[in-house]
């Protein structure tokens, strides 16, 4: 498992235990029960217009023959699929779309976290590390067989990869048809920031979002989850002698802007919270 991983799984089950989830830290001894017809998810190729609910979603202990071969963003909606079970308000416009599509999904005004069952949260878990442990090779030869596709060929599904693909390797998102945002173009960060370009913004993503106005002028950061996360970045360099004599102004508006949006949305998450949001919903 690499170090990212690592960081990440340790700080998403602090925040599950802390929610009354016991997962142990490992997976339980008690085998899965067998797969029915009903529970087995359907490959994107086979995909009906309208897509069923079991599409994505597991009643047994997800495996890593169950993930391979699928794009970042079937490895989305295959963890998502859990969380709109429970009615959680999608705040990114690509998986608010695809779930109100759904006849089952029903958005709430808070996800309801008790019809996340124990299963549920160790297949959330173990998709997003599976995710994590994709070798960058990997990711840049997924990206570059998109790219080489003439742009009349390429699919919506295929600019939601390599926006994700983008954010994964840690750089700045610039293919034509691809939505830019100030969290996958930093320079973005120039020019001052408007609420509306944060309605897509998870509190997770508000966050990585805030920090990253820091990072740019090189901050050294305590926090595990944000160290690791710019760290796979290509622009980020950590600057022992920063201080904040380094934001300029705008740089303080765009910190003060985004954490009004943080605020709205129940407040800054801390690195528990984030732990379970970065393996959580969207």
């Amino acid at each position: 498992m690499t170090k990212r991983s690592v960081l990440a799984v340790s700080v998403f089950l602090a925040a599950t235990a802390l929610g009354g989830c016991s997962t142990g830290g490992s997976k339980p001894a008690v085998p899965p029960p067998k797969i029915t017809a009903d529970t087995t998810p359907v490959p994107v190729s086979q995909k009906s217009t309208a897509p069923a609910q079991s599409e994505y979603y597991f009643t047994r202990e997800i495996t890593a023959s169950d993930l391979e071969g699928r794009t970042l963003r079937e490895l989305n909606l295959i963890r998502n699929t859990i969380f709109a079970r429970a009615g959680n308000p999608f705040r990114k416009q690509w998986l608010r779309d695809y779930f109100t599509a759904l006849p089952w999904y029903k958005a709430a005004a808070k996800m309801d976290e008790s019809k996340l069952t124990a299963l549920d949260r160790r297949n959330a878990t173990f998709v997003a590390t599976y995710e994590a442990e994709i070798p960058r090779a990997d990711l840049e030869r997924r990206r570059t067989a998109i790219t080489e596709k003439p742009k009349t060929a390429r699919t919506p599904e295929d600019l939601v990869e390599l926006q994700l693909l983008a954010r994964s390797l840690g750089q700045s998102s610039n293919e034509e048809g691809v939505e830019k945002t100030p969290l996958d173009t930093p320079e973005m960060l120039d020019k001052l920031l408007t609420v509306d370009q944060l309605s897509n913004f998870s509190r997770r993503d508000l966050r990585l979002l805030r920090n990253m106005v820091y990072a740019r002028r090189g901050r050294v950061f305590k926090s595990p989850v944000l160290q690791d996360f710019f760290l796979r970045t290509e622009w980020y360099t950590a600057d022992e002698k920063y201080s904040e004599v380094k934001l300029t102004p705008t740089d303080r508006k765009n910190i003060k802007i985004i954490a009004s949006v943080e605020q709205e949305l129940g407040g800054a998450v801390s690195d528990k919270e984030m732990g379970a949001e970065w393996f959580g919903a969207a």
